[in-house]
């Protein structure tokens, strides 16, 4: 459990950062393609959106493979496995990684921990209500009949985007037109658009826009972004992503069903005229994940990039927008390469006991522990005399060496605790057990405990030096 919570805190620890100069990037390529279409601006804020989500998982690949501190690791395309190895046939790219440990008080990880599991929770159950709401927004709808004005600009929509025949519902529960589903997406228009006076303008306007979002498949793509951006919604710049995400998709949208008109103006008009109705007689707003003609509530930032539509050039845009793709995906995987990571306390303890460890009498070692780690466990042998003596009293004698014979046994048990490390060496039925407890950073003093009625308990401790630190 310890090593999850150091892990999550980790991944916190480093999307804090790397979604910060993330959202940075896309910004700066957001102005840099100001004068671009929008669904090229839309594309460089879902690459962010991607990158946001992947870089911080990437780092911690990167920290488990390389285990801390400086590595390198080869990533070999001779076969296209894109396996991490240390040498292999075809073109190399070599890859470095430099992670900073930063130690945690437990508590502190542990309310870190909780807390974030507390607000994806909630953002879980949001996005689990606005799905619930969609669905019954779905199943409010019921078939009508279809005035003629409508039908016709329904057709030459659909002709004008390729979009094959829909349904279209009505449902008293909506303020204006809205598309839901992805495999069969259907149309859903308020009741006051199957009524007299509503221009064909303002119908084409409405159905463009919303056979637009049913070309871009709109609605799929928009649960999808919601759903992986759960896991970073602790940061309040994914907020700042996610709605870029929203108003850019809408101003595409706009960009596509502006072609339906005479011109960008009238549908401008449109727009507002639309707007003046529908938030007149709209019934009271829910969060669904429809696809709504008004739902970024950013009308006059809309009607301003409309008209502003004559000015952008297309010229070089997708060249533009590709660059900006490709420094976002650099970028995101330099910094991969630079990291933070919660210091594990548990193995730096380890460490601390792993080498070769000596106690020696009159010059020679009659005690040694070659002590190594191994997934996460502490393992190793011990070479020890065969014959003891007690020299000095009962309680504060030494335990020596009575011959050069020696034998060998497995390290059975090996336990951490209150800064000593507990050793049991041998077989369960006469193990040897020896505490260690650590002196300086290569001296350690050795207790032989068990029985108090053994003899070779309470004696005045062995004095180990670490001769190596591997074992």
């Amino acid at each position: 459990m310890e090593a999850i919570n150091q892990t999550v805190v980790t991944y916190l620890l480093n999307a804090s950062w790397q979604i910060t100069v993330i959202a940075g990037l896309g910004l700066a390529f957001d102005a840099f393609l100001r004068r671009m279409p929008f669904r090229y601006r839309h594309v460089v804020w879902v690459t962010c959106l991607g990158a946001c989500v992947l870089v911080p998982l990437v780092t911690l690949v990167l920290q488990s493979y390389a285990g801390g501190g400086m590595a390198s690791a080869t990533i070999t395309g001779a076969s296209g496995s894109g396996e991490l190895s240390e040498s292999g046939p075809g073109v190399a790219f070599r890859f470095h990684s430099r992670s900073r440990a930063i130690s945690f008080p437990s508590k502190l990880i542990s309310t870190l921990v909780w807390s974030y599991a507390a607000f994806v929770f909630f953002r879980l159950i949001g996005f689990g209500w606005s799905y619930r709401q969609t669905l019954h927004t779905r199943k409010s709808a019921f078939a009508c009949g279809i005035p003629e004005t409508l039908s016709q600009s329904l057709e030459e929509c659909s002709a004008k985007f390729s979009v094959p025949a829909i349904r279209v519902l009505c449902s008293p529960e909506i303020g204006s037109p809205s598309t839901l589903g992805h495999i069969r997406p259907v149309l859903i228009l308020p009741e006051h658009f199957f009524e007299a006076g509503i221009g064909e303008q303002d119908v084409m306007t409405a159905l463009g826009h919303e056979l637009a979002h049913i070309r871009r498949r709109d609605f799929g793509l928009n649960l999808l972004y919601e759903a992986v951006s759960l896991p970073i919604c602790f940061h309040p710049l994914s907020l700042l992503i996610r709605a870029r995400l929203a108003q850019t998709r809408e101003l595409a949208c706009d960009e596509m069903a502006a072609c339906l008109l005479p011109s960008v103006t009238d549908y401008a008009r449109s727009l507002v005229r639309l707007a003046q109705t529908m938030f007149a007689a709209a019934p009271s707003a829910k969060t669904t994940y429809a696809m709504g003609l008004f739902d970024t509530r950013a009308l006059e930032e809309r009607i301003m990039n409309i008209l502003d539509t004559g000015k952008r050039r297309g010229k070089w845009a997708r060249t533009r927008m590709l660059f900006a793709v490709g420094i976002i995906g650099a970028m995101s995987l330099a910094i991969c390469g630079f990291s933070v990571r919660v210091a594990d306390h548990a193995a730096a303890a380890q460490q601390r006991f792993v080498g070769t460890w000596e106690a020696q009498y009159k010059g020679r070692a009659f005690f040694t522990l070659r002590i190594s780690e191994e997934n996460g466990s502490l393992r190793g042998s011990c070479l020890h005399v065969t014959r003891l003596a007690k020299m000095g009293t009962k309680t504060g004698g030494e335990l020596i060496p009575t011959t050069d014979e020696t034998t060998q046994e497995p390290i059975t048990e090996a336990r951490i605790r209150g800064g000593r490390l507990e050793l049991q060496i041998g077989d369960d039925k006469d193990p040897i057990l020896l505490d260690l407890l650590p002196t300086g950073d290569n001296s350690a003093d050795g207790n032989i405990v068990g029985d108090t009625s053994d003899p070779f308990v309470h004696n005045k401790p062995w004095h180990f030096q670490r001769v190596s630190a591997t074992p």
